[in-house]
């Protein structure tokens, strides 16, 4: 497969699972903001520093939906995340599903261009989460599981842990027993998590499922090991040498045998720490498939008139 078609297909799985993350994300920190008794701008700005942004000042929640939701300006928002991979979906025409262009095309072209009301934006955060999951609905049924495929679940596993182990984290930024139901219903994993403890619901067990049950498909233990069989399965199929893959399936290993091996309760101390680490781990192997897999930018060539 040429680098460029890997590269988008990459990015198609990563901005797709980012768009829905980032729509579980924002539902969550509204919901906790009703019960919340703390101030609603600092609140806001530990999400956004949560997500990397540090340029808005006393934000409310107006600011959250603009920067996570609609402003096409703002890269973090769910907006940009569907016209980045409508981008990369134009790229890899050739190789991608009529179906499937057809569903990135239509959800970019009814994605809200303004504001909206803080009333809607369950409405639309709701719509936001349907659309990646019939985006992954219809490539589950339609594309060959060939190096493509292979690409967009690399990407898509890859951006599950780092936004998974963004909402852990966001537990952190509260106190209170209210933290961890929210958390699980943002990540779609509440009715999950209650039949597999049977009720029980505290913040050590709730921490456990979202971080190490490989059982549960959006938890941080089951991304990281549909990474390590992508990267397993494209490492036999691409002809990459051993030292070529060495370090993202090392780092993946590592990861997982610290998360399998940890005290549950030494990481619910320094949460934030540790799903730092993980990012920052998921970021590293992002740069290393990308030097491995997909070709730099093509030099400037120096070009001479005159000459036969």
């Amino acid at each position: 497969m040429l680098s460029r078609i890997a590269e988008s297909m990459f990015w198609i799985g990563r901005y797709v699972e980012r768009a829905e993350d980032t729509s579980r994300l924002l539902q969550t920190h509204l919901r906790l903001l009703v019960e919340d008794t703390s101030s609603e701008t600092e609140s806001c700005r530990n999400l956004l520093a949560l997500m990397s942004v540090s340029h808005v000042e006393h934000p409310g929640h107006e600011d959250l939906l603009r920067v996570l939701g609609y402003d096409a300006k703002e890269s973090t928002s769910i907006f940009a995340c569907w016209a980045a991979a409508r981008d990369n979906a134009r790229r890899a025409r050739e190789v991608i599903p009529l179906d499937l262009w057809e569903c990135i095309n239509t959800t970019w072209h009814q994605l809200p261009s303004g504001r909206f009301r803080t009333a809607r934006a369950h409405t639309f955060l709701d719509w936001a989460r349907e659309r990646s999951a019939l985006f992954n609905g219809i490539a589950r049924g339609t594309m060959v599981r060939d190096d493509g495929w292979e690409f967009m679940m690399l990407g898509r596993s890859l951006e599950q842990v780092d936004m998974t182990s963004r909402l852990v984290a966001s537990a952190s930024l509260r106190t209170g027993s209210t933290n961890w139901p929210s958390v699980l219903r943002g990540c779609g994993g509440h009715d999950a998590f209650l039949r597999t403890y049977r009720g029980l619901h505290t913040d050590r067990e709730a921490a456990q499922f979202l971080i190490l049950d490989s059982r549960f498909p959006r938890s941080v233990m089951h991304g990281l090991a549909a990474a390590s069989d992508c990267l397993r399965r494209l490492t036999t199929t691409s002809g990459q040498t051993a030292l070529q893959s060495e370090f993202p399936a090392r780092a993946l290993g590592q990861l997982r045998a610290r998360l399998e091996y940890a005290d549950i309760g030494e990481l619910l101390e320094d949460l934030d720490s540790e799903m730092t680490w993980v990012q920052d781990v998921a970021a590293q192997v992002t740069a290393a498939v990308a030097n491995n897999y997909f070709a730099a930018e093509d030099p400037t060539a120096w070009i001479t008139e005159g000459t036969r």
